[in-house]
């Protein structure tokens, strides 16, 4: 090992390990949590990829990424994260921007909750705060969007708290290491994840030990075809000596998705297209996409665009006919599977009655990038270029 490993691994005797009763391999703690929070640390510091994120210390820039990296894949946040910095570098600049700046800068990372979050908690801590963000786990619970995962990681990353910070990576891979029958997330299960986190953190640096899980659960102990040849912990993981360690962690069944349709008016006018921004009872609010219809149960149907888009075109004072489509987006939403059509509408004459301003607004493909589209709206938008 390293002399950095070394600096990075080594005994708190002072923190208090959890112990895992009743588990196959008995508690989880003393030297068997040493030499596997040893193992792990030097192979993270062998292996560890650099991310943009890993090379700053900013509280702040660390709480972005971590707020990015929920339910969005690393290299996506990967070439957004800096851009996001470069427009708000400090919280004190994300405090001060408008809900609409920073849903614009959000736009294609999708869960846009997590946005309206990250913003409202940074105005709250500028003006309860001092412009800082709290040190421990406990203090960020209390602030929008920190549920006890992103606390915990933040908490520890940022300012070495000894605190778990527990997603799904971390728990298929603690799951695997003991073997447990049951699903991770809730009851004993979840109690020996907790407890087993404990006792590694009672041996290593916090802002390593919970990098390092992550880097196993993402990279190695994957959910399908988990690469245990080079995994540092294989020799002591209950799962792998099975001989089906991908069968870890025992989950009940994800319920069926459902199929859903709408329909999405293509209105042109010279060179603009409209655009409606969605209402804030609405899913995605406050983003913008073109004129849609709810969505109806079932795969995408002619009749119903024609009735749907009519009624729509009643609906914002702008009598269109409706055309042929131009152009069929697949869009995931939760358990939804949608189909969006996108379908060519004209009015009498080539002139919109359409009041501009408010929520609807008249747009080029180009400068409607900028005011933060769903993400089902810029996937249309990139196939109507060559349609138009």
């Amino acid at each position: 090992m390293g002399r950095r490993a070394s600096r990075l691994v080594g005994s708190r005797r002072g923190t208090r390990a959890g112990s895992l009763r009743g588990h196959p391999e008995g508690s989880l703690a003393g030297r068997r949590a040493q030499a596997l929070a040893r193992a792990l640390a030097a192979w993270y510091e062998a292996n560890a990829r650099d991310l943009p994120w890993r090379r700053r210390r900013d509280p702040y820039a660390i709480w972005v990424s971590e707020i990015m990296l929920q339910q969005t894949r690393v290299e996506v946040v990967a070439r957004r994260y800096e851009e996001f910095l470069t427009r708000f570098p400090t919280l004190a600049d994300l405090a001060r921007a408008t809900p609409a700046d920073v849903l614009a800068a959000w736009a294609g990372l999708g869960y846009y909750r997590r946005a309206r979050s990250l913003h409202s908690a940074a105005q709250q801590i500028a003006t309860r705060h001092g412009g800082r963000l709290p040190g421990s786990a406990a203090g960020l619970r209390l602030l929008p969007g920190f549920g006890a995962y992103t606390a915990g990681a933040v908490a520890s990353i940022a300012f070495d708290e000894a605190v778990a910070a527990i997603d799904g990576n971390v728990e298929r891979v603690l799951s695997r290491l003991l073997a447990l029958d049951s699903d991770p997330s809730r009851g004993g299960a979840a109690a020996a994840v907790r407890a087993a986190a404990a006792a590694l953190l009672a041996h290593a640096r916090p802002s390593v030990l919970n990098q390092a899980l992550m880097e196993l659960g993402a990279r190695v102990c994957t959910p399908r075809a988990p690469r245990c040849g080079v995994c540092p912990w294989a020799r002591s993981c209950v799962a792998r000596r099975s001989g089906v360690p991908e069968t870890f962690p025992r989950r009940p069944p994800r319920p069926p998705s459902i199929a859903v349709a709408c329909y999405a008016a293509v209105l042109r006018e010279g060179d603009a297209l409209l655009w409606r921004r969605r209402p804030q009872s609405a899913h995605n609010a406050g983003l913008w996409e073109l004129p849609t219809t709810a969505w109806h149960a079932g795969p995408a149907d002619p009749a119903h665009a024609q009735r749907t888009l009519a009624e729509l075109s009643r609906e914002l004072g702008a009598r269109w006919t409706v055309g042929e489509p131009l152009a069929t987006i697949y869009h995931s939403i939760t358990r939804h599977r949608v189909t969006v059509v996108g379908h060519r509408v004209t009015v009498a004459g080539g002139r919109s009655t359409v009041t501009r301003g408010g929520d609807l607004r008249w747009a080029t493909l180009d400068d409607a990038q900028a005011l933060g589209l769903t993400a089902a709206a810029r996937k249309l938008a990139r196939k109507l270029p060559t349609l138009l």
